[in-house]
């Protein structure tokens, strides 16, 4: 098991768009995988499509900068790669590379470093 130090919050980053019922629910798996493994996620796409339309550009726009900033304040990153990699995932996945995020996948509800298969936390 991984000691998580210091910043414990998590961006959970799953696609949205396309089959938006299956990503959403997904996404949910996803955050309640990394509650389960002791983290604080923030899952920005589940709350701000809530106030924001993802259909128009410009509250999108203002959606992605807000998910951005949100996730240069976090510590890791959970990629659920799942259903693949959408541009805005791909924007979020460049951007906690360049600040240095852990990046972590999920697996039947347990939590890995992304490019191992040494696990990370356990339940």
């Amino acid at each position: 098991e991984v000691r998580r130090l210091g910043n414990n919050l998590l961006y959970v980053c799953s696609p949205y768009r396309g089959e938006i019922r299956r990503n959403k629910e997904y996404a949910r798996e996803l955050t309640r995988a990394a509650i389960n493994s002791g983290f604080a996620p923030v899952t920005a796409h589940l709350y701000l499509t809530e106030v924001l339309d993802d259909n128009k550009p410009q509250e999108r726009s203002r959606g992605m900068a807000a998910g951005q900033d949100i996730l240069k304040r976090c510590g890791y990153i959970l990629l659920g790669e799942k259903y693949g990699i959408s541009e805005g995932m791909k924007e979020e996945i460049m951007l906690a590379a360049l600040k240095g995020l852990t990046m972590l996948y999920e697996k039947d509800g347990v939590l890995y470093y992304a490019g191992t298969q040494k696990e990370a936390i356990s339940n």
